[in-house]
């Protein structure tokens, strides 16, 4: 960052620009993860950038955590910048700015996508350490028990588990975690929310004919044509359509890291998390669109 981008005056905190600011454009970015930002409260508190920063980046990385983009082997950051007198949030992926939020939710997406390595079935084919190979873990807890116990890095391949989850375990440094993985596109997320919006319709035969238009163009191009006309493009400019909640990560250091019933607990905590943030971000995606019916 160059000086320029680091000093901070009453007049370029935030930038004075159309639409919303950079640390609402951010907010708005983190809670497609079910992440609330604290950072626009930080600002009218009057913190400083350090703190800004540190905040932003503590976000960030819950959001890639929840996201399951298959990203978590790369260290993600986020920091308030100056361009051209501007204030913007720049996206750092290993130190580099790899996008910023004045470039829209579609752009910051695609940026994102260039990284992934999703196999045929959507999960991350990346691991997370940078050393070492994966292990496939074999049937019982004999196995699971010496690594957590005993064994220093380690990580493990996806493991099928119920209501079409999969789950991988990895020990870095002190640290022990569990990613708890159902593949969920946005495209994937925006048609269950609409069909949630359409079979609530109390008008039976709007209902229908919702329902009949959908066998042409899906759920959400039947909900989006019983709207104004600019509604797609409208839609298309929101985070939501650029991110969904496909994953829930739980961390366990000190003594429980190395304890199997911490480690099965963590593993069912990941899941509940995961059901819950996905519904919540079905219901929340529901009531954006169940805006502007007639």
């Amino acid at each position: 960052m160059t000086k320029t981008a680091r000093r901070k005056t009453p007049e370029t905190s935030v930038a004075a620009t159309s639409g919303p600011s950079p640390l609402t454009r951010f907010a708005e970015l983190v809670a497609t993860a079910g992440v609330h930002s604290d950072v626009p409260a930080l600002q009218e508190s009057g913190a400083d950038e350090t703190t800004l920063n540190a905040q932003l980046t503590q976000e960030l990385g819950l959001a890639h955590d929840r996201w399951g983009l298959g990203l978590l082997h790369l260290r993600h950051s986020a920091e308030l910048i100056q361009e051209g007198g501007v204030t913007d949030v720049a996206l750092l992926v290993d130190g580099a700015v790899r996008a910023r939020l004045s470039e829209g939710a579609r752009a910051i997406a695609g940026t994102y996508a260039t990284m992934q390595a999703p196999g045929p079935d959507g999960r991350s084919e990346w691991g997370i350490l940078p050393e070492g190979h994966r292990v496939t873990l074999r049937p019982g807890l004999g196995q699971l028990r010496v690594l957590i116990e005993d064994a220093r890095d380690f990580e493990t391949h996806w493991t099928p588990g119920a209501g079409q989850t999969w789950t991988r375990t990895w020990r870095q440094g002190e640290t022990l975690a569990v990613e708890v993985h159902r593949p969920a596109t946005p495209a994937t997320a925006l048609a269950d929310a609409a069909w949630d919006v359409i079979t609530g319709i109390k008008d039976r035969t709007f209902q229908r004919e919702l329902m009949e238009r959908s066998n042409q163009v899906g759920m959400l191009g039947a909900l989006l044509g019983a709207r104004h006309s600019g509604a797609g493009d409208a839609l298309n400019q929101l985070a939501e359509a650029h991110f969904a909640v496909s994953s829930a990560v739980v961390r366990e250091s000190g003594h429980d890291a190395r304890d199997v019933d911490r480690w099965k607990a963590m593993g069912r905590e990941a899941t509940e998390t995961l059901d819950d943030l996905q519904k919540s971000a079905t219901r929340r995606l529901a009531a954006v669109l169940s805006g502007g019916l007639r």
